[in-house]
């Protein structure tokens, strides 16, 4: 008799955005009662994203002017 609701698709639709991708979620033993009797727990969230390609940077010569 127990139901189980979870939301990511805000979080991870706002993360898709830079390249961010789901990887694993950790159930913590935090568990809180609010007024309705209610249960919410913490839960780790761990997310990836591809490395970047690092620019080169570019070495700009100083002409000398006499």
């Amino acid at each position: 008799g127990v139901e189980v609701q979870t939301d990511y698709v805000p979080l991870l639709n706002s993360l898709a955005m830079y390249g961010w991708q789901l990887t694993c979620v950790l159930p913590t033993p935090i568990v809180k009662t609010n007024r309705e009797g209610n249960l919410s727990t913490k839960q780790i969230v761990f997310l990836q994203r591809p490395s970047l390609p690092q620019k080169a940077k570019k070495k700009e010569s100083k002409v000398n002017k006499p």
